[in-house]
């Protein structure tokens, strides 16, 4: 059995040399060209620095791309026969179909980004929502909060907030004192959420795992909420 580790002390104290100044952007390869380029638009209020029949970069920042999309819709059909399309074609909507209704088993589980405060947070939220996009999951994970959206190829884009304000605040055991037991974290109501916080719930209160879960249901929370995403209670 792997033994548990968990070292707070290098948060903020460790950095490998000749390591990455930055994680700079995600490239994604698609047949449904059109469908991610209008989602990621959406959800982070892209523009296109250059865009054409197979390619295109969108930035949301000072950056010349942050969202790259490769459409291999062309190459498929320039490189393939009918039968062989055809049989590719129905095996990505079996796999679009598994990743709706369960996790991946085995790859890339998402991507994630993250916010500032709560309140750019819940802003982010509540903009996604009036551009037609609604989570897939809303998870408190002890040290974060994160939204979870689905892109029209499935993959799951995480935007987060983190609980602690400071390095100091981060290693104390104040944060999620349970991490190390149950590191997944617990499902969330949103908007119940956010209405605590307009209510002025202390912060303190609002990352408390299970806090929106209604008095006598029980919370969902590690393996049964990744699989159970959409699962608020139980």
């Amino acid at each position: 059995m792997r033994e548990t580790i968990l070292d707070k002390s290098n948060y903020k104290n460790f950095k490998v040399e000749g390591a990455p100044d930055d994680f700079h952007h995600v490239a994604w390869k698609t047949m449904k060209y059109d469908e991610m380029i209008d989602f990621y638009s959406r959800l982070f209020h892209c523009k296109p620095m250059f865009s054409n029949e197979d390619l295109t970069f969108l930035t949301f920042d000072e950056e010349h791309h942050r969202v790259a999309i490769a459409n291999v819709s062309a190459a498929l059909k320039q490189n393939m026969g009918f039968l062989p399309r055809l049989l590719i074609n129905s095996l990505l909507k079996v796999r679009n179909f598994v990743n709706r209704v369960t996790p991946n088993l085995v790859g890339l589980d998402h991507i994630s980004y993250r916010v500032s405060s709560i309140e750019n947070w819940f802003n982010f939220y509540h903009k996604a929502k009036e551009n037609g996009l609604n989570p897939a999951w809303t998870i408190n994970h002890g040290w974060i909060s994160g939204i979870y959206y689905r892109d029209p190829d499935g993959h799951l884009v995480e935007i987060f907030y983190e609980h602690f304000r400071s390095a100091e605040e981060f290693r104390s055991d104040a944060i999620a004192p349970d991490f190390a037991e149950e590191p997944i974290g617990t499902n969330m109501d949103i908007d119940v959420l956010y209405e605590m916080y307009k209510s002025g719930t202390p912060f303190e209160e609002l990352i408390v795992k299970g806090n929106t879960v209604p008095e006598g249901k029980k919370p969902v929370f590690g393996m049964e909420a990744v699989m159970n995403m959409r699962k608020k209670f139980k």
